[in-house]
């Protein structure tokens, strides 16, 4: 299964500016300085909608899935994966109604439903990071890049530390996540997962972010899942 959730809370935007931004130039941020900004600014804003498109890399295979996603305050979320050829079918739905989250796989004509937790605020969905205890459980790093940063890109790598990873997950292997975020609105632009194997081999996705928008007026419909006649309903609510 995709990583369903991973869109849910990258709609960190920002209200504030700091000297520097958003006149084309490179600003000498710190990592601090730009998680802050990433990080605040998920309080300003009601919510985000963007097309996105993401690439999987895994050993000489290459996969593209595109998609759009809309996020409303505080745990409403759409999700649409769309066809290759035709951007106006839907291959899978996923919908957060703010108490269950809802997958259905068209093709399938099968829905999956499970609990969330309404206290939860990640990170990254999937990860389980919470937004306040980064420093406490990931080392941050800036990444440098001539060609981004004097256009006010800024990367940002978390690493988790020891005690956050489990065993069985430090077994297999190493994963960062990685987050490129616009100076000015600080908008995220792009983040991705890379996971080193203990093989020596390596998986990465990577999400591109586009025509983003904020604080849109959102029809409530968006956030509502309706069970299609005659689907199948694994319920996972339980677990």
């Amino acid at each position: 299964m995709r990583r369903i959730y991973w869109g849910i809370l990258l709609m960190l935007l920002s209200a504030g500016g700091v000297a520097g931004e958003g006149d084309g130039t490179s600003a000498a941020y710190t990592v601090d300085e730009i998680f802050q900004n990433f990080k605040a600014a998920y309080d300003t804003s009601e919510n985000f909608s963007a097309n996105f498109e993401e690439t999987t890399l895994f050993a000489d295979k290459r996969n593209v899935a595109r998609g759009r996603l809309v996020f409303g305050k505080p745990n409403l979320f759409r999700k649409e994966y769309v066809d290759r050829r035709d951007a106006s079918k839907v291959v899978q739905l996923t919908i957060l109604d703010g108490e269950y989250g809802w997958t259905y796989t068209p093709l399938l004509n099968q829905v999956n439903k499970m609990k969330w937790d309404q206290e939860r605020q990640e990170l990254v969905p999937g990860i389980g990071a919470s937004l306040g205890d980064v420093k406490k459980n990931y080392d941050m790093a800036l990444i440098p890049d001539e060609v981004a940063n004097p256009k006010g890109v800024y990367q940002i790598r978390l690493t988790p530390k020891p005690h956050l990873v489990r065993d069985e997950v430090r077994d297999k292997g190493k994963e960062t996540i990685e987050i490129w975020v616009k100076a000015g609105e600080w908008l995220p632009v792009q983040f991705g997962y890379v996971t080193e194997l203990t093989d020596g081999t390596s998986q990465s996705i990577i999400v591109a972010l586009t025509q983003i928008e904020r604080d849109k007026p959102l029809a409530p419909e968006l956030f509502k899942f309706v069970v299609p006649k005659d689907a199948e309903v694994i319920d996972l609510s339980e677990n």
